[in-house]
């Protein structure tokens, strides 16, 4: 890897996933590396586009699924010092990866870093608070996306908390939530977090899965769940808030959200040790 600092862990599914991989905006610079773990069920490997054969960026496969087995796969894999958690439809900028690779060597401290991003349209898809501040204590109404997520690799290994694959894109049961169980997880372990105001990436598509799929019942039984996880002693006034705020803003009635959301709150009340390990 040379003189890599950073190295963009890109999780893509098939053919298809290659080829808008190839599509990406993928810049040549010096001190980043792209690894992408590709998942192939059925298959040793997959054909390789003849844009993503180059010195800088290496493919390795895995018969696996879910979401959240891809990124562990890829995290297990990675070398470099940082690493940037991505999908197979992002663009960055040298400006972004700069931005990613200043705020680490200006922040010794802070093992995990979250950014903003954009759409392609160029607007911001959801709200970012304009100061820093603490993970641990973040600002009112926002929320990380995974292709957000920064981290130091060493430490996040050594901490042995990994992606939970019950949840994530994939799932059927429980299909988001992976990246604030892995935040929670590693904060509570004892590492450092940190949002900066700081643009690293454009989304190429719509919105994230997060956004598209917000009212989906796999979507809503991992948002209860994850509540219980994160503030077990006010979840279910959470979880009733939740579903007016999923109902709003998707038009979906509000005793459909709740259902979903109650389910999951529910199984993370009394199964917790199997869901969450």
């Amino acid at each position: 890897m040379g003189n890599c600092k950073l190295e963009v862990l890109i999780s893509s599914f098939g053919e298809e996933g290659l080829t808008r991989l190839s599509r990406m905006m993928l810049p040549h610079i010096q001190e980043v590396r792209y690894l992408v773990s590709c998942q192939c069920p059925g298959h040793a490997s997959l054909p390789v586009p003849d844009k993503l054969i180059r010195d800088d960026l290496r493919i390795i496969f895995t018969p696996t699924k879910g979401l959240s087995v891809n990124r562990n796969f890829a995290i297990d894999n990675a070398t470099a010092p940082l690493c940037l958690i991505a999908d197979d439809d992002i663009s960055f900028t040298p400006d972004g990866f700069k931005n990613i690779i200043s705020t680490f060597e200006a922040n010794p401290n802070v093992d995990i870093a979250t950014f903003k991003y954009i759409g392609s349209d160029g607007s911001f898809e959801k709200t970012y608070p304009d100061f820093s501040f603490s993970l641990a204590k973040p600002a009112k109404g926002y929320y990380i996306s995974s292709i957000e997520i920064a981290f130091r690799r060493r430490p996040v290994i050594e901490s042995g908390i990994r992606f939970n694959e019950n949840f994530g894109l994939g799932n059927t049961r429980f299909g988001s939530g992976e990246e604030e169980l892995w935040i929670h997880d590693l904060l509570a372990s004892g590492l450092k977090g940190s949002f900066f105001p700081h643009l690293i990436a454009t989304h190429n598509d719509s919105n994230t899965t997060g956004l598209r799929l917000m009212a989906t019942p796999s979507v809503l039984r991992a948002q209860g769940a994850v509540i219980k996880r994160l503030y077990p002693n006010t979840a279910f006034l959470r979880v009733i808030l939740k579903g007016w705020r999923s109902s709003k803003a998707t038009q979906v009635s509000i005793l459909s959200c709740l259902k979903p959301l109650l389910y999951g709150w529910w199984q993370a009340t009394t199964h917790p040790q199997k869901i969450f390990g």
